[in-house]
C-alpha cells in the first residue's frame, strides 16, 4: 500500500443506493389475504420490505428465507422484499395480487417425529401459482411488469423477464 490507497478528506465514497424500510402498509395488506385465502403459516414470523428504489430493474419481489443470524437479531423467519417505486405506482388490487404472491412462497411444515418447525420455500407451481392463475387470472402480473418496465424504461422485449 502506498499514500495513494488512503482514503483522503473531501474524496467520495461509492455506497449502496439501497434503501430498506420495514412497511406497515405490506404488512397490513398481508393480514388480509391471510384472513380472506386462510392462509396458515403456523408460529412464522413475516417481515415485510420496501426497497427503495428497486430490488432490482428486472426483480419486482421476492420472499427470503431468514437466515439463522437474520431470525436471532429480527425474529423473523421470513422476509417480503418489494420494488418500492414499482409499489408506489401499483393500485390497490395489484398490489395485493403481489402480497398474495409472496405469501404463497411461505412453505412452514411441522415435523411430528422432531415436534419442531421446519421453515421452506414453495417454488411457482409453472410461472406462478395455481391459486392465483385459477382465481384472479394474470392481468395483475401483466400488470406489474408493464409497470416495472414503464418506469426502468426497459426495451419491450424484456418486459416478460420481470419477475416476482
Amino acid at each position: 500500500m502506498n499514500q495513494n490507497d488512503f482514503i483522503k478528506p473531501g474524496d467520495t465514497i461509492k455506497q449502496n443506493e439501497k434503501q430498506l424500510m420495514e412497511s406497515p402498509e405490506v404488512e397490513e395488506i398481508a393480514e388480509q389475504v391471510i384472513e380472506r385465502e386462510n392462509l396458515d403459516f403456523g408460529p412464522a414470523e413475516i417481515g415485510y420490505f420496501l426497497v427503495y428504489p428497486n430490488l432490482t430493474k428486472k426483480r419486482a419481489a421476492k420472499c427470503i428465507k431468514a437466515t439463522r443470524e437474520v431470525k436471532y437479531y429480527s425474529g423473523n423467519d421470513y422476509l417480503i422484499e418489494i420494488s418500492g417505486e414499482m409499489w408506489d405506482m401499483l393500485d390497490s388490487k395489484t398490489r395485493e395480487m403481489l402480497v398474495y404472491h409472496e405469501l404463497l412462497h411461505l412453505d412452514p411444515v411441522y415435523k411430528s417425529k422432531k415436534q419442531e418447525w421446519v421453515f421452506k420455500k414453495r417454488k411457482h407451481d409453472f410461472g406462478d401459482f395455481y391459486e392465483i392463475n385459477d382465481k384472479f387470472g394474470n392481468e395483475w402480473y401483466k400488470t406489474i411488469q408493464a409497470t416495472v418496465s414503464s418506469l426502468y424504461d426497459l426495451d419491450p422485449k424484456d418486459e416478460n423477464k420481470v419477475t416476482l
